[in-house]
């Protein structure tokens, strides 16, 4: 088994930047640590591109004391040469293997000119494309997961290396029921013509999927060993899953590798669509599927602040006492705005204050009057500089106002800045941008206040047919039962907990849970449909009360 990395897709463009190899047979257990792999040091004055640095994570200091690629090919050539067949060549097995071939077959003629290229390459792209014709995708993640095989994110050669081994312990078995059982009868079958797929074949059984009741719940893609490849919610699981393989054009690409190792179905019914938007959420965090994007756990973690908003804590003290906030974003653009309005940074700090509080780590052609411009005409609209919390509050709620009578959507509130905005800036740019700091924090502080309310209550809605009723404690749903619409919702049990302990309550899937079923009950509510929350004796949320007060949060 081979793979290389490279600082280009061929060697007029780059060169050889790692090296991976594995002796061993198809009938051999693979261990990935048994896979040797060398980084490959590069020509002088060449360097290693920005998306293949992002790629690999090879950077150039890395590379120091790495071997030339003459080094480590006269390495594997003096591996190959103990398993050598009487013509000096190996097969090799290398998935897209024209990739590797065109980097070390021009290496091998400069090193030992005048002699055979030593490998037999062996490609298992090439296989599958005759194995597999339909198959949606046939890259070599996708193909180690359509037989069963969990893989991270394919970025080195020595993880290649080893997927590469796993999927040819397949492909054999299936090479031999297709009457393939030697090299040369593998070569002889390769250069027959690949068939051509009409369309899709996907590995998921049609009677699967077509079986499915016409209920919401909560459906999970599975591998062949039982791999949660991705937890989904649907209003009918039916429906939703049968989307999937019914479209054949303008399918991303994430979606179709799924599907290509998906084999089948594990369901969950719920008695309504907002339990089955809880319960996935939950089960996202449960089983941490590989193509699920959302709701992961990703080391994330509510925040809580002190009282003045300045300074940040993963869990909640006596002085971090605001909270839970899905982001320390809002607060650090905060920070940054308050630095700004107070004056006096040196250059440098003031222009990192400046893209911290625009929310951007880099603006392009921001022009200092283009800045001053923006930020002057913020500066006005402020009834002093010197912002506090409850000042900040007031006129982001102003200004929330304003947008929300526009019919304007929100900033979105867990934003990270990672997107770059490449066009130029204006001043009314600086200042929306700078007016979005005061919007976000009174938004997010809203949301706080609302999701520990939230955290101890009781719920009744009516989404469609479904007339429900969940109990909700320390964030957890306790209970869920049926509710008749003539009686009245329960007290519930922790509604004279005080903030403190509700605040103490919250991680990330609690805090993700609550976010989630606001969401459902704004849906609901939008959709005509019915909700009432009881807080605590004598305090029940419902009607255009209740409407507004989900507008907000």
């Amino acid at each position: 088994m081979l793979d290389c990395q490279a600082t280009g897709a061929s060697p007029g463009h780059g060169h050889l930047l790692e090296i991976g190899w594995l002796v061993t047979r198809a009938d051999l257990a693979v261990d990935e640590q048994a896979v040797s792999c060398s980084l490959v040091a590069l020509p002088e004055d060449a360097t290693i591109p920005g998306v293949v640095r992002e790629l690999t994570g090879i950077l150039e200091d890395d590379l120091v004391d790495a071997p030339t690629a003459s080094e480590i090919w006269a390495r594997v050539r003096g591996e190959l040469a103990a398993i050598a067949d009487a013509g000096g060549r190996v097969p090799a097995v290398i998935h897209f293997a024209r990739f590797e071939r065109s980097f070390l077959q021009p290496l091998h003629e400069r090193e030992v000119p005048g002699t055979a290229f030593p490998l037999r390459p062996l490609c298992t792209h090439e296989i599958a494309r005759r194995l597999l014709p339909g198959m949606p995708r046939r890259g070599l993640r996708a193909l180690a997961g359509y037989f069963g095989h969990a893989t991270d994110e394919l970025r080195r050669s020595r993880g290649h290396v080893w997927a590469t081994a796993l999927v040819w312990k397949h492909v054999v078995e299936e090479l031999a029921r297709a009457g393939v059982e030697t090299v040369d009868d593998l070569e002889a079958w390769l250069l027959a013509p690949a068939p051509k797929a009409s369309k899709r074949v996907y590995p998921m059984p049609r009677e699967t999927r077509l079986g499915l009741p016409d209920a919401p719940g909560v459906y999970r893609m599975l591998r062949t060993s039982g791999d949660v490849l991705y937890v989904g919610k649907a209003t009918s699981l039916r429906r939703r899953v049968n989307q999937y393989f019914q479209k054949q054009s303008k399918i991303p690409d994430r979606m179709l590798e799924m599907l290509s190792q998906a084999r089948d179905l594990d369901v969950t019914p719920t008695a309504s669509a907002l339990e089955a938007a809880l319960l996935e959420t939950d089960e996202i965090k449960r089983h941490a599927p590989p193509f699920n994007q959302a709701l992961l756990l990703g080391g994330r973690s509510p925040w809580f602040a002190d009282a003045t908003l300045g300074d940040l804590s993963r869990s909640p003290t006596r002085r971090h006492r605001i909270g839970p906030l899905g982001s320390p974003w809002q607060i650090r653009r905060l920070v940054a705005l308050r630095s700004l309005l107070d004056g006096g940074l040196e250059a440098e700090r003031e222009r990192r204050a400046i893209f911290a509080a625009l929310g951007r780590p880099a603006v392009t052609e921001l022009a200092m009057e283009v800045w001053q411009a923006g930020f002057e005409r913020f500066a006005a609209t402020l009834p002093t500089r010197a912002i506090d919390r409850r000042l900040a509050v007031r006129i982001g709620t102003a200004w929330w106002r304003e947008q929300l009578a526009l019919g304007r959507a929100p900033p979105e509130l867990d934003d990270d800045g990672s997107d770059d905005d490449d066009a130029p800036w204006d001043a009314d740019d600086v200042h929306e941008h700078l007016a979005e700091v005061l919007v976000t924090i009174a938004h997010a502080l809203r949301r706080a206040s609302w999701l520990r309310t939230l955290s101890e209550s009781s719920v009744a809605f009516v989404d469609g047919t479904a007339s429900r009723r969940l109990t909700i404690e320390r964030g957890h749903v306790v209970e869920a039962a049926h509710h008749d619409v003539g009686r009245p919702l329960p007290v519930p049990r922790g509604w004279a907990r005080n903030a403190r302990e509700r605040r103490r309550a919250f991680d990330v899937a609690t805090f993700d849970r609550l976010r989630v079923l606001t969401t459902e009950l704004r849906r609901i509510i939008e959709a005509g449909g019915r909700v009432a929350l009881r807080l605590a004796p004598g305090q029940l949320l419902s009607g255009p009360r209740l409407r507004r007060v989900l507008a907000w949060v």
